[in-house]
């Protein structure tokens, strides 16, 4: 072999090494940035950097209409407490008070033990 061979070959295989060691660093970087505790860190920051984008734009929001903001909260709440506030209605409509079902309440219970004691 002459030597312009050999040094082909020497170069080819120096050039193959490179290339070896530039796609193991690239599978290590790989392998880190699919890391699950990785992924999991980045959502994290992703979900809380949104959740502050979020928040301020409610602030801003809220500050330049007070009253439209004041009428979705309340709907909120009349929402959350429907059953309540529904049971409530039914009762007054019904005309019967609170008090007077714990008055019930109790007759019953005196009654049950006067019977009892008999």
């Amino acid at each position: 072999m002459s030597d312009a061979h050999e040094v082909r070959i020497a170069r080819a295989r120096g050039e193959a090494d490179e290339a070896r060691a530039r796609l193991i660093a690239t599978l290590e970087e790989l392998k880190a940035r699919i890391a699950p505790k990785t992924l999991a860190g980045q959502a994290f920051q992703a979900a809380k950097d949104k959740s502050i984008v979020v928040a301020d734009d409610t602030v801003t929001a809220v500050k330049e209409s007070p009253l439209m903001a004041a009428g979705i909260a309340g709907a909120a709440a009349l929402l959350i407490a429907r059953k309540p506030l529904l049971a409530l209605a039914a009762s007054w409509w019904r005309g019967e008070d609170e008090d007077d079902n714990h008055t019930h309440d109790n007759g019953r219970r005196k009654r049950a033990r006067a019977e009892e004691d008999k």
